[in-house]
């Protein structure tokens, strides 16, 4: 904690002492979370409640600029997921510090350059990953949190070239990064994704990252992506290129005399993607797609065991051809209204009776914001469908500005089954259904 503390001091001093301009922003945020009547076996249990502290420090040098996000977070609750990287203080999910991003900026007008930890966002789905892969996921948590937030920074070098309606990007990315597994014991979303037991047999879980096989650290295993974009009158168009590693691993069930113990490993994958944006009077259409090649898809635990109990040795995952596609509509009101619709599709090629998903998933989306109040009060919501078993996904929130820099919201999250029971894509988060209060300082 000294040697965290001394670095932050030391980086904050030098500077501002030799940097042309030095701005710092900070933001205090309190959380609570407690689930819903009807939920967790009727108990009223806290499911989110946490303190985080971030900053943002940004150094300005001529034509050069440097600049760091780090989130310190304190938590009740004991969710915060531990990689080895973002553990502070202990493993036990109370205290964790995210580096978010750590990067120097070079604009050499035609050209540019971006060294270090840094977050880019790919294409133009809302609040889903569609080509928007290069930056891994917080995947611990899905209480009151939103997608923008939920990104993680990657260590990489960007090189762009920029014209007057065109910008091309190539990334060099020499370390992987995972996205954040809810692996802390006390996590609400670690009894879903990992439950106790299975079939009767105690599931022995991992508790850290290092429990499942990163790739090794050396050249060959670096990730390589690419983006085109290009802006015109009437519409923007951009291109999509990555050859990397899958963010989430792919999880192995090997039964023993004592039960099941869980092991993963991450696979590459590779990824090619499209998207348009046209704007039409007070419409804007948004169309988005992505193919993955003989991509690596989960096989289920039921299918692994099996195959070990009939003497055969288990296979984690298959390949499939996948294309992720996206259908969207924004539409701004002239009463302050903003209105986002989209349709989005998943399918697999092949046979996928053994895969952990169905072959062809799809969905729609609804989302409405609304300002009152000469824009003190902002109530929103957010809504998706599983067409399939229609299973869904709601938050609807209100956020009072007290001031410029003080915040209040309330958000509630609620997840239900289909009609017939079936968990869908969000039924088995049923029992996160809960009311969180938020209150937010920046300075």
């Amino acid at each position: 904690m000294k040697k965290v503390l001394l670095f932050v001091t030391s980086f904050f001093l030098f500077f501002q002492a030799f940097s042309q301009d030095f701005r710092y922003n900070g933001e205090l945020t309190v959380q609570a979370g407690l689930g819903m009547p009807g939920t967790h076996d009727n108990e009223a249990r806290f499911l989110a409640g946490s303190i985080s502290f971030a900053n943002t420090f940004k150094a300005y040098f001529d034509d050069s600029m440097v600049n760091v996000e780090a989130i310190l977070i304190a938590d009740d609750i004991g969710s915060q997921s531990s990689n080895g990287i973002s553990a502070f203080v202990s493993d036990d999910g109370h205290f964790s510090l995210k580096l978010k991003e750590a990067y120097y900026d070079y604009n050499g007008g035609f050209w540019a350059l971006r060294a270090g930890r840094q977050i880019s966002a790919w294409g133009k789905a809302d609040g889903i990953q569609i080509t928007d892969i290069l930056c891994p996921q917080d995947e611990s948590n899905i209480i009151a949190s939103t997608y923008k937030e939920s990104r993680q920074g990657i260590d990489a070098l960007r090189l762009s070239f920029i014209g007057e309606k065109v910008q091309a990007d190539a990334y060099w990315i020499p370390f992987f990064t995972p996205s954040t597994m809810p692996l802390a014991k006390n996590n609400p979303l670690r009894r879903i994704n990992f439950p106790d037991n299975f079939d009767n047999f105690v599931l022995k879980t991992p508790s850290r990252y290092d429990d499942f096989e990163l790739p090794e650290k050396k050249f060959a295993n670096s990730e390589y992506a690419a983006r085109l974009g290009m802006y015109f009158s009437s519409f923007d168009l951009s291109f999509y290129g990555f050859y990397g590693w899958d963010d989430m691993p792919f999880i192995s069930y090997t039964q023993g005399a004592s039960g099941i113990s869980v092991s993963g490993s991450y696979e590459r994958m590779t990824m090619f993607g499209v998207d348009s944006a046209i704007p039409v009077g007070d419409f804007v259409f948004r169309l988005e797609s992505a193919f993955f090649p003989k991509r690596k898809m989960q096989t289920s635990a039921e299918y692994q065991v099996a195959r070990q109990i009939g003497g055969e040795d288990s296979e984690s995952f298959e390949d499939h051809n996948q294309i992720l596609a996206l259908a969207g509509l924004d539409w701004s009101l002239s009463d302050g209204w903003t209105i986002n619709m989209q349709y989005i599709a998943d399918g697999v090629f092949g046979k996928s009776e053994n895969l952990d998903r169905k072959s062809y998933n799809h969905q729609l989306s609804l989302s409405l914001e609304k300002n009152l109040l000469n824009e003190t009060l902002t109530l929103s919501g957010l809504a998706f469908l599983d067409l399939r078993d229609f299973s869904s996904n709601t938050e609807l929130s209100a956020e009072y500005s007290l001031s410029d820099s003080i915040k209040l919201s309330i958000v509630g999250n609620i997840f239900l089954e289909g009609p017939d029971g079936k968990d869908g894509l969000y039924g088995a988060y049923h029992d996160l259904t809960c009311l969180t209060l938020r209150g937010k300082i920046s300075f």
